[in-house]
């Protein structure tokens, strides 16, 4: 089967999930992925989902790169390949000896792609961290009065700069296609974090006229409600009045049928009780089925293991069952003329393949 990324070559010496999923959204398109791996395996292989999930159609090699044999095994392996990516701490790459101007030095055309919790220079560079670390410094963590600062309830810094470290890779191989030169990719998942959160209001409160993010509280129907069965629903409100009329309709709020935004949000909080109110009489699955014959944004608050079983995401191929029996992630993007390869199976670990 002829895919995407036929005859891509790339070295994954990433150790932590957002390299393993860089290179697996590769993998999925038919790219050759082979692990790197220092001596005792992949620090995720003991995660065992997480990991198969992750490392699908990639093969594995063994190489402690302190050995001068194994560094120069790598970097034989570096000159027939277009792609190398890594997740040390800023500087520990060049102090091994595959920092990018020694990749470079015998492959000019070499993309590296080095993914880290704060980048490669700054001043929180050599800054430790995870998830939860990189989504404060972003500003990503939910804070509501009275509450202590909840963070999101997956790993987007991880998930996210591995789509972003993927997108750039290609940019980078395409212009390295092109003009025989190489790239450093330094993605930072802080930096992609916030990026997500600056525009949610003024960047600058200097542009006058620019909505800021106090004025999403203008919004009474937008946010989360508890059902009468002690279930919740999300409900997507926000500038349409037709949405805002269909709402009031279904939940008996008719003397609200016909106001503005601008009227709304004048009244917003005085409004949103009234809708809580309304909503917390009726049970999930009825209000959602009522609402959704009107065309009203609304959806369901999904634990994990409900999400896993939603038909939706097994028709759309994005759970399926893996190789070895059991449910498994699948590519998350569909392409009609080149699919991408189905889940495979994680590589084992060598003790020596070079």
């Amino acid at each position: 089967m002829t895919t995407l990324l036929d005859g891509l070559r790339v070295l994954d010496l990433s150790l932590w999930q957002p390299g393993h999923y860089a290179t697996q959204l590769l993998a999925d398109l038919g790219a050759e992925v082979v692990k790197v791996e220092p001596p005792g395996g992949d620090r995720m292989r003991p995660v065992g989902d997480r990991f198969v999930n992750f490392n699908g159609h990639k093969k594995s090699v063994v190489l402690n790169l302190k050995d001068d044999r194994d560094r120069t095994a790598l970097l034989d392996m570096v000159r027939d390949c277009e792609v190398v990516v890594e997740n040390y701490r800023p500087g520990v790459a060049a102090r091994l000896g595959v920092g990018f101007d020694q990749l470079r030095a015998v492959n000019p055309a070499i993309v590296l792609c080095s993914i880290s919790g704060f980048g490669q220079t700054g001043p929180l560079a050599g800054t430790t961290g995870h998830d939860a670390n990189y989504q404060a410094y972003a500003g990503a963590m939910t804070v509501a009065d009275g509450h202590p600062p909840a963070p999101a309830g997956l790993l987007i810094g991880d998930q996210g700069s591995g789509l972003a470290a993927a997108f750039a890779i290609l940019a980078a191989v395409v212009c390295a296609r092109r003009t025989g030169e190489g790239e450093h990719i330094d993605v930072s998942m802080t930096d992609l974090l916030a990026t997500w959160v600056a525009p949610l209001g003024a960047v600058d409160p200097r542009r006058a006229g620019m909505r800021t993010s106090d004025d999403h509280g203008g919004a009474p129907a937008m946010g989360t409600f508890r059902t009468r069965d002690d279930r919740w629903i999300v409900l997507g409100v926000y500038s349409e009045d037709h949405f805002w009329d269909a709402l009031c309709d279904a939940l008996g709020l008719g003397r609200y049928i016909g106001r503005t935004m601008a009227e709304r949000s004048a009244g917003a909080s005085a409004l949103s009780a009234d809708i809580a109110a309304a909503v917390a009489t009726f049970e999930q699955t009825g209000l959602i089925e009522a609402l959704e014959q009107r065309g009203v944004p609304v959806a369901p608050v999904l634990t994990r293991a409900e999400m896993l079983e939603h038909p939706h995401f097994r028709e759309r191929g994005v759970l399926t069952t893996g190789v070895d029996g059991y449910l498994t992630i699948a590519h998350p993007i569909r392409y009609t003329v080149h699919p991408a390869l189905p889940p495979g199976p994680a590589p084992s670990l060598p003790e020596r393949d070079t």
